[in-house]
């Protein structure tokens, strides 16, 4: 069996066209993807699966789940992802959402700069389900990660 992994330049992306390939699927597994542009191209690999359909998730990752980060004027990690995205496969379709809690996130929205809170996670998170139609929509936290798991039957 063959896997042409050429167009898969980073290792989520891989893992994800190989576990979601019929004859190597893996129905229990989980990969941090490098970032938001990552996350998304780990998505379109899945394509559709039940109710899952990767261009009207990543049309609502973009709205929901797309927050930059802000340190200071002339910070070079400036814009980078406030959260982490990990794609995989519990049965069916799951991503989990999170961010560090652990310190204070500061965001940049339409030109502001204004603190990422749990409020705003939560809401967010709770509109991408909504809209991208995921089955379950959960909240927790493993310590260090405040998270949300979302998950297509």
């Amino acid at each position: 069996m063959k896997i042409n992994l050429k167009d898969c330049p980073t290792s989520a992306q891989a893992v994800t066209k190989i576990c979601y390939n019929e004859s190597t699927r893996n129905l229990q597994f989980q990969i941090e993807c490098k970032d938001l542009n990552d996350f998304k191209e780990c998505v379109n690999i899945i394509k559709a699966y039940n109710e899952f359909d990767c261009k009207l998730v990543n049309k609502y990752l973009d709205k929901f789940a797309n927050f930059r980060r802000y340190f200071n004027e002339n910070n070079p990690n400036n814009d980078s992802d406030v959260l982490k995205y990990c794609i995989g496969r519990e049965g069916s379709v799951v991503m989990y959402i999170k961010y560090f809690a652990m310190m204070g996130n500061k965001i940049r929205e339409n030109g502001e700069i204004t603190e990422f809170t749990q409020a705003l996670f939560e809401k967010n998170m709770k509109a991408f389900a909504k809209q991208s139609k995921a089955d379950e929509c959960d909240f927790g936290d493993d310590g260090c990660h405040k998270y949300c798991r979302l998950w297509w039957d």
